[in-house]
């Protein structure tokens, strides 16, 4: 299982609680809504059911993502002891699967949003050039194709068929990524803007990482070279979720953080409509419940043929929080460190969480070596703004083809070899999806496909960026729906 990823929502003297003592202290701030009012009270406020979700997703979401199960336990015994007798029980009449559909769904999107843009800076590096910055953008790309499979994982094993071919799944560039954030995303040549952008994509929601050491006896040399109808007064509505995760979500981690709380929420539900009792351990919570999807369209470790990353099954709430700790870990970095996992954890490899390997480009210089006792506070830790400061890592910024920004096929119409060529290219990224979509289905031999989509997608990109379109840019991949 992953590494404990800590969320940092405390101060910096606070590092050192444990989930399980933060939940206890936490619980006197916010103990006239408990876990049971939270879920069951009609009569609560909009205002208490806000503070409540506040409090408990993120006590809930730092106990299971962080691997603390007897806190977890003890934690649902304090909450759940006394029954939900006295409170009415509208929630259980909600439909569950078409809420998780719609929140898994945008965690699809949010996966797929990040994807054409990588793909698009890492094309436009013209050959035999930036080595080390086209492995480090190539990298984040193949562990967000394998975030987008994990996550299809999840809606299967909830019984929910994923979709990631259809029309309204692609995203069009450029936008906002499905969330409340406050910059655009889109197609760019490589650049230190588009660079910037990757970073913004993945900045973390801790504002604190533990100040990285160089160990001469460890082999870190890879790290160099690589939504419903319910009752009245109910507030357990899609309307109401969304607008929680809008009001209060900012990155991509946090999103993944409420989503898990959301997932647990239903999970308590399924298990109380089935046993007519609120669960008190997680081995109670784990399986059953929710998790009625066939086994057989999961997606397997030796199915997936990406090299960065381990893929989880799904078949119960285990699972779910390893592809949490996963997708969150690779982003924003484990254990309040700089990496996807604990530095000391080499049978699953070393590398940096996608933030800090984009700033890594960005600046210029790797983590690994460098001086960071002025940004360090007594307690070893470090802003997660604070630059890599260790060896060089060359960037040529001018060894990249001046791609039009956002590209439309519609920009070529006046150019029929190039409108042939753009059409060819979303041709084979529709059989990429279209090969993932059935992969999802059960249909696994078809994920096979894709690594010769993914060769296929380069080289079409490329004589694309090679044409120049007018006087000041070329043209470029557009990554738009099409028709096969």
């Amino acid at each position: 299982m992953r590494q404990r990823l800590i969320n940092k929502t405390v101060q910096p003297q606070e590092t050192l609680l444990t989930a399980g003592r933060m939940a206890a202290r936490n619980a006197v701030v916010t103990e006239s809504v408990s876990l049971p009012s939270l879920l069951f009270d009609s009569t609560l406020s909009k205002e208490d059911w806000i503070e409540g979700l506040k409090h408990h997703s993120k006590t809930l979401t730092n106990l299971l993502l962080n691997d603390q199960i007897k806190d977890f336990d003890t934690y649902l015994e304090s909450e759940f002891g006394s029954g939900v007798s006295e409170f009415k029980k509208g929630i259980t009449e909600i439909d569950y699967k078409p809420v998780l559909q719609d929140l898994l769904q945008t965690a699809i999107l949010i996966e797929h949003s990040t994807i054409p843009p990588y793909l698009t800076a890492l094309y436009s590096i013209k050959d035999g050039t930036n080595a080390l910055a086209s492995q480090i953008i190539r990298s984040v790309a193949v562990e967000e194709m394998l975030h987008l499979i994990m996550v299809c994982n999840v809606l299967n094993a909830i019984d929910i068929q994923p979709s990631v071919n259809k029309q309204e799944n692609y995203p069009t560039y450029p936008m906002k990524l499905p969330m409340n954030v406050d910059f655009y995303v889109g197609l760019e040549t490589f650049s230190s803007n588009s660079i910037a952008t990757f970073i913004a994509i993945e900045s973390p929601s801790q504002p604190l990482v533990k100040a990285p050491k160089y160990d001469h006896e460890a082999d870190t040399s890879a790290l160099y070279s690589q939504r419903t109808a319910v009752l009245e007064n109910n507030f357990w509505t899609l309307e109401n979720m969304k607008g929680f995760i809008m009001e209060n979500v900012h990155t991509i981690g946090e999103y993944y953080d409420v989503l898990f709380f959301y997932i647990v929420v239903f999970q308590i539900i399924a298990y109380y409509k089935e046993h007519g009792k609120l669960p008190k351990t997680f081995e109670e919570l784990n399986t059953g419940g929710i998790f009625t999807g066939d086994s057989k369209k999961q997606i397997r470790p030796e199915q997936y043929y990406g090299s960065g990353g381990k893929l989880h099954s799904v078949e119960a709430l285990a699972g779910v929080i390893a592809v949490f700790q996963e997708i969150k870990g690779q982003g924003e970095g484990a254990d309040d460190s700089i990496f996807d996992v604990d530095p000391s954890q080499f049978e699953e490899g070393v590398e940096l969480a996608h933030y800090f390997r984009f700033k890594e480009v960005f600046h210029e210089h790797f983590y690994l070596g460098g001086n960071y006792e002025p940004f360090m506070d007594e307690n070893g830790m470090m802003p997660v703004t604070t630059p890599p400061t260790g060896k060089d890592l060359p960037v040529d910024w001018n060894a990249a083809y001046p791609m039009k920004p956002n590209p439309k096929m519609a920009d070529y119409q006046e150019n029929e070899a190039l409108h042939t060529q753009a059409v060819e290219f979303n041709k084979t990224y529709r059989r990429l999806l279209d090969a993932i979509q059935s992969a999802v289905e059960g249909n696994h031999r078809e994920l096979e496909k894709s690594i010769m989509y993914m060769y296929a997608l380069k080289e079409q990109a490329v004589n694309l960026m090679k044409q120049p379109l007018d006087a000041q840019t070329n043209a470029g991949p557009t990554f738009e729906y099409i028709n096969l």
